[in-house]
């Protein structure tokens, strides 16, 4: 392609001409910031969360982009296909003695992670950043558990005995100190819960609210 008003002074394209007509144009030999450089990325943070999550169970899947402070007490941590993100603050894993720790979800940078039972994390869930889970407190203690899909937002507190249903989410900033159900949204300290469906399944409730409309 020849932007109006070039001037051309040499060469170019391919040597030997145009390509035939039908054929694709050979393809440029990709530089050292595409795909060798991406692999060569993913390899450093595989070999990364080996290290800080040495003599742990782990897999190949598990990546660390930044720093990751583990004080395990115990051989009851296990991280499969998670993803730990570097940041300003490292994320901190603790797992007192005889507790159980299971994860299987992405972590942005700042998290807290302190297990003196258990603490398991389902699969493809979302931290924000500077989230804390506790499965003990001042005056309370449990397991906490939670499911699949979940997103919970920056700066969160999920307190001991929680468990937090598949698919919710949790507000930036909220406290969480009871169940939250499966498909809820949960805001608020302390945070209260609300359905994320946007229309009710309830017989008649898409009358009554074309209804109400109809009075507004």
């Amino acid at each position: 392609m020849v932007p109006p008003g070039t001037v051309l002074s040499r060469s170019l394209g391919p040597p030997g001409g145009p390509p035939a007509l039908g054929r694709d144009p050979p393809r440029e030999p990709e530089g050292r910031l595409g795909s060798p450089g991406k692999k060569h990325r993913a390899t450093l943070d595989i070999l990364r969360a080996a290290w800080y999550l040495r003599a742990r169970e782990r897999n190949a899947r598990v990546r660390a982009t930044g720093p990751l402070r583990v004080a395990n007490q115990g051989p009851s941590a296990s991280a499969t296909r998670a993803i730990f993100l570097g940041g300003m603050i490292a994320t901190e894993i603790v797992c007192k003695p005889g507790a159980l720790i299971e994860i299987r979800s992405i972590f942005n940078y700042g998290v807290s992670l302190e297990a003196w039972s258990s603490i398991r994390i389902g699969s493809r869930s979302l931290f924000g950043s500077m989230i804390r889970v506790a499965d003990r407190g001042e005056t309370t203690q449990g397991p906490v558990v939670i499911g699949d899909d979940v997103w919970i937002a920056h700066g969160a507190v999920i307190g001991p005995g929680v468990t937090i249903g598949s698919g919710s989410v949790v507000a930036a900033g909220s406290v969480v100190s009871g169940d939250v159900p499966p498909g809820c949204l949960a805001i608020g300290n302390p945070a209260r819960c609300m359905s994320l469906k946007l229309r009710s399944d309830e017989p008649g409730a898409a009358e009554s609210t074309r209804a109400s409309e109809v009075a507004g």
